[in-house]
């Protein structure tokens, strides 16, 4: 019994040892410590928890700082087509499945949208002008069915310009690919004369500041890498531009690789042409432009002149005012300066591209 006791009691003595090891890394305040010093570890630990919680907020402010960077990084159209998209997206959806072909134009037009981003954007930009419309006709003192109607034309003109806009894109793009094409075919010209391959010459130019027409080579060499064929890769660049310089270009490239040929040489030549056409082109230009300057100075300063001329004249030998002066107002401030405006724009759209 004696034996049996002192061994209960030396593992008895064992375990309470063993607590007080395990417990000793858990308890933050000692018990030989006296009150200031308790108080003194307590005011450490306050402020170690303090600044834990301040290190965790500024964490948290620098990765909001940074979402709202990659937020405003994107431009307005694209934030403002996800608002309307976010609210209204089973409607948008909807409609966007009855419009077809919107892929394929914003492809060619080069605008990074999801289709149904961009009939968000339609809607949204829809709804503003019919807003403006209305207030518009509200300020004019309108009747309210006028004003209503002026809202829903407006709602039907902001749609109609935005699913045209795209084509507008496509067509400004195919203006600037056709400007820079005789730089960039020199461009891979120099750089295949030099013995660098197509595909490098390529990567070359799209790596380049040549504008859209850049662009259009990165989307082939995407395209390349993604497994399409070289062939293929111009067919698509040549259908997203239906351009008939283009289409030149892209046949000339396809004929020197199937059947061989010095093809620096052939793109020399086809920059050197096309640089030849856009000179007779622009001497075409200058001479229409010379005759319709004679024309743009008589309705800008010799007609409203002898307009006036004619209405005092009339009035003398009448001796009644044969149009009010508001009337004469209106036409010489809103009728010639839109005529000349006409003129400009018929000046601005012959222009050689």
């Amino acid at each position: 019994m004696e034996l049996k006791s002192r061994i209960l009691g030396f593992i008895e003595r064992l375990g309470q040892k063993t607590i007080e090891v395990s417990e000793r890394p858990i308890r933050r305040i000692p018990k030989a410590l006296t009150l200031e010093e308790r108080l003194q570890l307590l005011k450490k630990l306050q402020r170690e928890i303090t600044e834990e919680k301040e290190k965790k907020e500024e964490e948290e402010i620098e990765e909001l700082i940074e979402w709202r960077k990659k937020e405003l990084e994107k431009s307005f159209s694209h934030r403002f087509s996800e608002f309307i998209l976010r609210r209204f997206r089973r409607p948008v959806e909807s409609f966007t499945r009855s419009i077809k072909g919107l892929d394929y134009d914003l492809l060619r037009a080069n605008i990074k949208m999801s289709k149904e981003q961009y009939v968000a954007l339609m809607i949204g930009v829809s709804i503003f002008t019919a807003i403006f419309a209305f207030i518009l006709g509200v300020l004019l003192i309108l009747p309210i069915d006028i004003s209503i109607m002026l809202g829903l034309l407006g709602f039907i003109g902001g749609f109609l310009y935005m699913r045209n806009y795209l084509r507008f894109a496509w067509r400004g793009r195919v203006v600037e690919v056709e400007k820079a094409l005789p730089y960039v075919l020199r461009h891979m010209a120099s750089l295949l004369s030099a013995g660098v391959g197509i595909a490098e010459a390529m990567v070359s130019v799209a790596n380049a500041d040549y504008g859209p027409i850049s662009e259009e080579f990165e989307l082939m060499i995407r395209d390349m890498h993604g497994g399409t064929s070289f062939e293929d890769a111009l067919t698509r660049f040549e259908e997203r531009m239906a351009s008939e310089n283009v289409s030149r270009v892209v046949k000339q490239i396809l004929r020197a690789t199937r059947f061989g040929g010095n093809l620096a040489d052939i793109l020399y030549k086809l920059a050197e042409d096309f640089s030849f056409e856009y000179r007779m082109k622009l001497v075409e230009y200058i001479q229409k432009v010379n005759g319709i300057a004679f024309v743009y100075m008589f309705i800008t300063i010799i007609m409203p002149t002898l307009f006036v001329v004619a209405i005092l004249a009339a009035s003398m030998m009448s001796r009644t005012v044969v149009m009010p002066p508001s009337a004469l107002a209106v036409i010489l401030l809103f009728a010639f300066p839109a005529i000349s405006s006409m003129v400009v724009f018929m000046i601005k759209r012959s222009e050689p591209r």
